[in-house]
């Protein structure tokens, strides 16, 4: 006995009704052998007479199709397991003189409605129901309507549920009389159609989900939920319709990564173009899937750990941690487990540590220079233990430009020399008024000398060579902010303290 099974549906998509072979030629489904080839030589007639192919069909299409489409679908006919496909999903006429298939040719839509809605039992009532769900999908797929698209499911739940449909399929399989299709055609397709049909939608939600239009596919997503399928199954074929996508993105993924693995330089890039175009993509996915659906969390997770792993390369080679903070921080939002999370928000207390030394501190944009770091001096952990007092030092590396070191020596210039200039005057002009008997202005302006001097030297003194505002400033620099928390402070010492 043959077991093999028949690969039904394998590459069955939205366009399924306007690529369907008997909506492309005008011929009915239970077209013969001869029907078809009959056509075939019509179409090679017309081609030599450069008429049009024939649009005598039920929702012909618009425009209609060109004579070598037809030749394409007339081809297609001669496949026994597509053409039984095809057949599932294009009108079934109820008898020789079908009156709602004709009212279909001439665009009677509703008419046909009308006569499917009250077949009779039996076999009338089967075709009715299959051929009212063919309607209704075949035009929400057309139009893009949402009643349609609830009447189209609604239809094929009814027909997946009438029992004389299924030996309708049975008959059409054995029809086939071909090895291709087997003695469990009719049970596989049963089987393989309610996830064929589910398929449509999923697929149209994921590419709604893409083009950044998240309420249509979640539109999409509620009508397949409230169709009355099985929820496994509809997981099911959500999983299947982003599979190529997820596909997509694990290869984005380990192409990064090999790629920064050769050239440890280009991680920040290779992060980065990652991020760029997974984010979108991982965006689409959460209007379609839960947030804890195992495929999207295991693709976010891949995502963020590739991302974080090429920004880790490129520190290790470069050392620019201000630019790596970017990719560390995309990465920290994309990923979903907390084991992934800790790890990438572990490099970025690493990368955020060593960012405040990449960048002169100053102006906030030029590379510092080592040679001319600013020196801030801090003391703490003062203990007074009578007589003595002790306490600890250090020196804090402040990272500094040149041009911001050449300012901030010119300005200290410019003070010690202002001051400077302004005692000595004072100073010559007391030292005349001493000279000619003026004895007691003489002494007010050298003790007028002595304050102008100590205010230079406490105005150098007090913001260690720098201007006032850059000297402001570094309380704001994160480990002389975190010295002063723990108690520290400025100079050498404790005052007055030897």
């Amino acid at each position: 006995m043959n077991t093999t099974k028949t690969p039904f549906f394998h590459q069955i998509s939205p366009d399924v009704y306007r690529e369907n072979p008997f909506r492309i030629t005008g011929l009915p489904v239970d077209a013969t052998s001869r029907d078809i080839r009959r056509r075939s030589e019509e179409l090679k007639v017309r081609a030599k007479l450069g008429t049009t192919a024939p649009t005598a069909t039920p929702l012909a299409l618009d425009p209609p199709p060109d004579i070598d489409a037809v030749q394409q679908a007339i081809q297609r006919l001669r496949d026994p397991v597509r053409r039984l496909e095809d057949e599932l999903f294009w009108f079934w006429p109820s008898g020789t003189d079908d009156p709602a298939l004709n009212a279909l040719r001439t665009g009677d839509v509703s008419e046909a409605e009308r006569l499917w809605t009250d077949p009779g039992p039996g076999r009338p009532a089967a075709v009715a129901a299959h051929n009212l769900a063919v309607l209704a999908h075949a035009r929400a797929l057309d139009a893009d309507d949402h009643a349609l698209w609830e009447q189209a499911l609604r239809n094929w739940r009814t027909a997946l549920d009438t029992e004389p449909f299924w030996d309708l399929v049975a008959a059409r399989a054995r029809t086939a009389d071909d090895p291709r299709v087997g003695p469990r055609a009719a049970t596989e397709l049963r089987e393989r159609l309610p996830a064929a049909l589910l398929s449509i939608s999923a697929n149209l939600a994921v590419q709604e989900s893409q083009a950044g239009e998240p309420e249509k596919a979640s539109a999409h997503l509620a009508l397949m939920h409230s169709s009355g399928f099985a929820a496994a199954l509809i997981d099911d074929t959500l999983r299947e319709a982003i599979a190529p996508e997820a596909s997509h993105l694990r290869s984005l993924s380990q192409t990064a990564l090999e790629r920064a693995n050769a050239t440890s330089a280009d991680g920040y890039a290779e992060a980065t173009r990652l991020l760029d175009r997974a984010e979108p993509v991982l965006s689409g996915f959460t209007a379609i899937l839960p947030d804890d659906h195992t495929t999207l969390l295991g693709l976010r997770d891949e995502i963020a750990d590739s991302a974080m792993r090429c920004t880790v390369l490129f520190i290790n080679e470069t050392s620019e941690w201000t630019r790596a903070e970017g990719p560390l921080l995309r990465a920290e939002s994309v990923a979903a487990s907390p084991n992934v999370k800790s790890r990438i928000t572990d490099n970025l207390t690493i990368v955020r540590d060593n960012k405040v030394y990449d960048t002169c501190w100053f102006c906030h944009g030029a590379k510092p220079d080592k040679l001319v770091v600013h020196k801030t001096k801090m003391y703490g952990d003062v203990q007074r233990v009578y007589p003595r007092i002790t306490w600890k030092r250090l020196t804090i590396n402040v990272p500094r430009c040149t041009p911001c070191a050449s300012a901030h020596r010119t300005r200290g210039a410019k003070v010690w020399a202002y001051g400077s200039g302004i005692a000595l005057a004072i100073f010559g002009l007391a030292l005349i008024l001493l000279l000619t008997g003026s004895t007691a202005q003489g002494i007010v302006l050298m003790i007028l000398d002595a304050i102008t001097s100590l205010i230079t030297l406490g105005i150098i003194s007090n913001t260690n060579g720098l201007p006032p505002a850059a000297h402001r400033s570094l309380k704001e620099f994160p480990p002389i902010t975190e010295q002063f928390q723990a108690g520290w402070r400025y100079g050498d010492g404790p005052p007055n303290v030897q």
